[in-house]
């Protein structure tokens, strides 16, 4: 946490491999991929991009309101693929409200451009008062 009202996350691989002269970074190099949390365009092509990023961060959404359960639960990466391909999304968390989980959606969708920026994000969160639970003083 960066502060009361500030929450970072980061993907430290590749936040130091995404630099100024492009918006995207292609994978080159093998090895263990966290693929539950990874856009469609980054499974099947190796790129990333904010919206990529925007695909992940709707992951961690959904992590965060299902209290911590995994995604897909114990669902292997490569059936999770194909199911997102298919156009299966994750289901809303119990006790999730149905305004966030409508912000997840549009995390998902499957074409990048369709997925919100981090800017549309932050204006999505600062302009609705449900999403505030402390007093700004």
């Amino acid at each position: 946490l960066a502060s009361q009202r500030r929450a970072k996350i980061s993907d430290f691989g590749l936040s130091r491999a995404v630099g100024t002269e492009s918006d995207y970074y292609r994978a080159s190099k093998g090895g263990r991929w966290p693929v539950k949390w990874y856009a469609p365009e980054s499974v099947n092509y190796g790129t990333f991009s904010s919206k990529s990023d925007v695909w992940g961060f709707g992951i961690t959404l959904w992590e965060m309101w299902s209290w911590g359960a995994p995604p897909y639960g114990s669902t292997p990466g490569s059936e999770v693929i194909r199911w997102i391909e298919e156009g299966g999304r994750l289901a809303k968390p119990d006790r999730c409200p149905e305004k966030v989980y409508i912000i997840m959606r549009q995390c998902w969708e499957y074409e990048p451009r369709s997925r919100p920026t981090f800017r549309d994000l932050l204006q999505i969160f600062r302009r609705e008062p449900d999403f505030f639970e402390f007093n700004e003083s």
